[in-house]
């Protein structure tokens, strides 16, 4: 078929007719009306299909999907509206510019896993993991704007539980969506009033072209008054055709049930999401950095939040500061060991300092300028300075001192503060800078602005700006008691920022250079939270600094393996294709920390990271490294040379399958220690042969069988046969490479798979019935006796005739390694008792699903605040 003009503008007409609303069904047939013809406009269809399966699999990031997963979003098409007008906004702002690329793939990403908007009835969960300040709001922002455009019309953003958080998205979104195209939306929120009643938008739901926005508090009172809303339209039948996006931000607070039991009941405020959930056409999109409860909550729960569609990893942005950057390095409190790969940026507060700022009785609390405080506040200063040395201009500098969670402390402490920074400016109007000078020599030179690709500072430089930014600093206590709120208009800001829960989370502290943090916390999600420290520095991403205990820096070093571990996770399961109904995200344990509150983890279960009962194979091969491909031919040679001298070769051939058995562990160790596993791989770090060695020493693993898997349709083949060790000859194995991995390993050769079911039970004695992964695993367990599984892949491995015939759109193209590769899968039964600690949680996905009934009283809704105004009326306007 030959594509032509008279094609593509019948793909734009149908286009056209999908975002309208129709289904490409729908949308053909009308082409047919306008008198083109059957075959013509199936070709269109096709190509449609075509283009929206490319879209589905065009993912930037690391994506589970579910199996069921049909795609219908062709991209960005010439008519659209919405996106086109963001995407020209944030081109024309230097900071956002180099960031809009990246942003267009990602939301491309989530927005084709949405339900369709054209189907007549759809219900989709998903989640999107970021990292703390790193550009969330950003992609459901343009996850909003192409979701409108492809026909969704109603959209609810639940924005946290206090009104700052809600304040400030509202604001973001009506100046990056609404005031784009004023005529096409309808506010249903404003920057001073939350979800009231709006009842003469209930009309505009049943077929208007307009959008519609609402930016809610996660409140049990502004939840219910939406959900009256909503209930009215529905009653009317104007949602029948209203397809709904629901984002939920910082979606793991407030929203996953926390009663007792979660089995009979149910927070407040998830029963009224749980009630937007139940709307016709919805898709539910979960936004948080910290997952840990929203992996763990009810995966049965047909109306729940468990992302059963979908997961998705944002990639970390180039020039982000996360817990990896910050407290990954090695630190140790003594300063003349100091340890530091990376950023050296963290202050540790002597714990004799730290005990000072613990409120033991807020009646009598008085707190105190510490020399760390005084080193933070100082160099606050300095820093805010600095930045305007370098960028000859003024902007938002904030500083965050964070001590404790209790507002009256935090009020007490206002003062006291303000007292120090006048205290600081008559020592500098004095002359008297010695102290400012050495710490400013020692920090320039821990982490210097060369390292950061930035130009270096002079204390002299910096000086010029330093009495100006004393006269400038305001400090605020923000709380829900202070009438003086953390608030950056657009006029510079030069502010410390003192508080608790309401600076912990999703809220953005602009301009953060100075951090004073010893605010514990035993739970994840909250510490992670906390760091708001977390983020983007451009211009000045050598000032940022960190005060706290080493005791705190160590948690965040730990999170930083949490967070990355999650990923793995993720990126793991993607590869595999496994689902999010079917392997659960994993969480590290700490042993004084837990991953999120004890009634948000009633549906998790203990696991261990280790390799019981697992199946690992290799699957990612340097193909073109010939050190690489020949050490590990050698590592197999020598591996069976020396098992041949022990074994007893069973002699049988199982279709190109030949089994050594009763190797001892330790060749098998050597092998593991001398093969060269790709740093992709699970199998990678050297943790498996350390978990052979401690099965040994508890005895198990200690003989082990191998099976050197060839070429079964070898009379078929006209490669030629190798040679692996011990004068084993074999045909190598056919395995193909899949096209477009990509790798920090350059040339790496991804072939998602090298085993087939069957070869994990090679070894297994007759009498097994050997049908499925359960029976193989089980069968294993029974025998006791590990397997270790060679492959010998073909050097110029070609695609088979069917293996680009997939749903899934994977293409499969010749391997061309330098040499033959040698694969390794092992299938390993139960770990030794008492071996292998529980040291992870994941979701049960054996649970039953929750029942519904009345709601019970949340103690964590009390706590919320909610003194916003209803907004009764809407904007027609925009404004």
């Amino acid at each position: 078929m030959t594509w032509t003009s008279k094609h593509e503008t019948a793909l734009e007409q149908l286009n056209l007719l999908i975002k309208q609303g129709k289904s490409r069904e729908e949308a053909g047939r009308t082409l047919a009306v306008l008198g083109l013809d059957a075959d013509f406009i199936e070709q269109v269809v096709e190509r449609h299909v075509a283009i929206a399966s490319d879209v589905f699999r065009q993912r930037t990031s690391p994506t589970v999907d579910a199996s069921d997963a049909e795609p219908w979003y062709a991209g960005v098409q010439p008519g659209d509206t919405f996106w086109p007008k963001l995407q020209d906004h944030l081109m024309q702002d230097a900071n956002w510019a180099p960031a809009v690329a990246s942003l267009d793939s990602t939301s491309r990403d989530v927005v084709a896993r949405l339900g369709d908007p054209s189907s007549t009835h759809f219900a989709k969960r998903g989640l999107v993991v970021g990292y703390v300040q790193s550009g969330k709001t950003a992609n459901f922002t343009a996850t909003i704007a192409k979701a409108a455009d492809t026909g969704y019309r109603l959209f609810i953003v639940l924005s946290g539980v206090h009104n700052s958080l809600r304040r400030q998205t509202q604001l973001r979104l009506e100046k990056q969506i609404v005031d784009l195209n004023p005529i096409n939306w309808i506010t249903l929120t404003s920057e001073t009033a939350d979800f009231g009643n709006p009842v003469q938008a209930l009309p505009l739901l049943a077929g208007s072209p307009l959008r519609l926005l609402a930016v809610v508090k996660k409140n049990v009172s502004r939840l219910s008054n939406l959900v009256e809303w909503l209930s009215t339209a529905q009653k009317h039948g104007a949602l029948d055709n209203c397809p709904v996006l629901i984002i939920d931000d910082e979606a793991d607070q407030a929203s996953v049930n926390t009663a007792k039991d979660a089995e009979l009941d149910q927070t407040a405020i998830h029963a009224k999401i749980k009630e937007l959930l139940s709307l016709p056409k919805v898709s539910y999109l979960g936004y948080t950095a910290t997952p840990f409860a929203n992996v763990l909550c009810n995966p049965k729960d047909a109306v729940g939040i468990y992302p059963r569609d979908f997961i998705y990893s944002l990639p970390k942005p180039q020039g982000y500061f996360g817990a990896e950057e910050l407290f990954g390095a090695a630190v140790l409190e003594d300063e003349e060991s100091r340890v530091i790969a990376g950023h050296d940026m963290i202050r540790f507060v002597p714990t004799e300092e730290a005990l000072g700022y613990v409120v033991k009785n807020k009646q009598v609390y008085s707190p105190l300028i510490s020399p760390a405080l005084a080193d933070a506040i100082r160099w606050f200063v300095m820093a805010t300075a600095a930045r305007r040395a370098r960028s000859g201009e003024i902007s938002h500098s904030s500083m965050l001192v964070h001590t404790t969670m209790r507002v009256a402390p935090q009020m007490q402490f206002v003062p006291v503060v303000r007292k120090f920074v006048k205290a600081l400016a008559a020592e500098w109007a004095s002359g008297n800078v010695d102290s400012w000078r050495s710490q400013w020599d020692f920090e320039t030179i821990a982490e210097p602005a060369e390292r950061h690709g930035l130009r270096p500072i002079s204390f002299s430089e910096m000086s010029v700006s330093v009495n100006d930014v004393l006269s400038k600093v305001h400090v605020v206590a923000d709380n829900s008691s202070s009438d003086d709120r953390l608030i950056y208009s657009d006029d510079p800001a030069t502010v410390i920022a003192i508080g608790g829960n309401t600076l912990s989370r999703g809220l953005t502290l602009e301009g953060l250079v100075s951090s004073f943090f010893l605010r514990s916390s035993g739970m994840y999600d909250s510490a992670l939270q906390m760091g708001r420290w977390f983020g983007y520095r451009p211009g000045y991403s050598d000032l940022p600094r960190v005060w706290t205990t080493s005791a705190l820096a160590s948690n965040f070093e730990f999170l930083s393996r949490v967070e990355s571990s999650i990923r793995e996770d993720i990126n793991r399961y993607a590869e595999k294709g496994i689902t999010p109904s079917k392997l659960a995200v994993r969480l590290l344990l700490h042993p004084k920390m837990q991953a999120t509150a004890k009634l948000k983890m009633q549906y998790a279960v203990p696991v261990s990271s280790s390799f019981s009962e697992s199946r690992p194979q290799t699957i990612h091969f340097e193909h073109k490294n010939d050190a690489v491909v020949n050490k590990n031919l050698d590592a197999a040679r020598t591996l069976l040379e020396n098992a041949g001298l022990n074994a007893e070769f069973n002699g049988q051939l199982h279709s190109g399958t030949k089994v050594l058995h009763g190797i001892d562990a330790k060749e098998v160790v050597k092998f593991l220690d001398s093969y060269n596993f790709h740093a992709d791989s699970e199998m990678a770090g050297g943790y498996l042969a350390e978990y052979v060695k401690r099965q040994v020493d508890f005895g198990g693993l200690s003989k082990w069988n191998i099976a050197i898997v060839g070429n079964k349709n070898a009379s078929n083949s006209s490669v030629k046969p190798v040679e692996i060790g011990g004068g084993l000859w074999f045909h190598p194995v056919n395995r193909s490479q899949i096209q477009g991995y990509q790798s920090d390993v350059p040339n790496t050769a991804y072939l998602k798979a090298i085993t087939s079911t069957a070869d994990f039970s090679a070894d297994i004695a007759e009498g097994y019935s050997i049908s499925n992964t359960q029976d193989a695993i089980a069968a294993r367990n029974d025998s006791g006796v590990p397997l270790l599984l060679l492959y010998p892949i073909e050097a110029n491995s070609m695609p088979g005739p069917q293996a680009n015939r997939q749903p899934n759109g994977v293409v499969r193209v010749p391997l061309e390694a330098v040499n033959t590769l040698v694969g390794v899968a092992l299938s390993l039964p139960q770990a030794v008792g008492g071996s292998e600690p529980d040291d992870m949680i994941q979701v049960d996905l054996r649970s039953l699903s929750s029942t519904d009934v009345s709601d019970s009283y949340d103690a964590d809704d009390a706590e919320y605040e909610d003194s916003e105004s209803s907004l009764n009326q809407v904007s027609f306007d925009g404004h």
